[in-house]
Parts: C-alpha cells; structure tokens; sequence
C-alpha cells in the first residue's frame, strides 16, 4: 500500500529526474561545449539541492511548504499550459521546427507541474500534514 510518505518521496525523486532532463535538455538546446556543459551541470546540482530541501520540508510535514507548492505548482502548470498553446500556434504560423523540442521541454514542465499539484492534493498526502 502506498503511503502518504511515499508518495512525497515519489514526487521528489521525480523532480531530481527532471532536473536530470533539463540539464541534459539545456546542453543540446545552447551547443554541446565545456563551458555549456559546466552551466548545465551547476544548473542539476543547484536544482538537487533545492529538491533536496523542500523533499525534506514536505516530509517533516510543513504546511507552509506544502501551501507554497499547491499555489505555485497550480500557478505554473496553468501559466505554462497557456504559453504552451501559444508556442503551437506560433509553430503552425511559421512551421519553426526548432520550436518542437520547445513545446516537447514546456509540455513536461507541465506535466511536472500538474504531478505535484496531484500529489500535494491527495486525500492520504492532506492527512498527513493535519
């Protein structure tokens, strides 16, 4: 059975796997090159230590941190799903095909978004923290 716990330590490791694809996203988007690779690389490391820290918040069970999260995962997912739409028609106007990968990057953001917002909201996830 899965837990409240669980399920919070579910949705960082799933954030540290994103800061894995964004690094890696980052890398080939500005040119595979040492000084680019040094940016990504500090980039993942600030973006684990950041995950690290809330990971733990959520896990000591800190409502503040939890409410945070809600408002700015909820925020986020919204905003990025509109600026998403946008770029897919901008894409359809100009048929910019670098634009795919873009929309490709912007749409799991979403989705990352929108996973923690579900995770947060979770009957077993709220009952923890009460």
């Amino acid at each position: 059975m899965t837990t409240a716990k669980s399920k919070i330590e579910g949705l960082t490791n799933s954030w540290y796997g994103y800061a894995v694809f964004s690094a890696l996203f980052s890398i080939f988007e500005s040119g595979i090159g040492i000084f680019s690779i040094a940016v990504s690389v500090a980039g993942m490391l600030v973006s684990f230590i950041i995950t690290y820290f809330i990971g733990r918040a959520l896990l000591r069970k800190s409502s503040l941190t939890r409410g945070i999260l809600l408002v700015l995962s909820g925020l986020f997912g919204v905003l990025g799903t509109l600026a998403t739409g946008k770029a897919a028609l901008q894409f359809f106007a100009t048929w910019e095909f670098g634009l795919l990968a873009a929309i490709a990057y912007s749409c799991v953001s979403i989705y990352m978004n929108f996973k923690s917002f579900r995770t947060l909201m979770d009957s077993q996830v709220r009952a923890y923290f009460a």
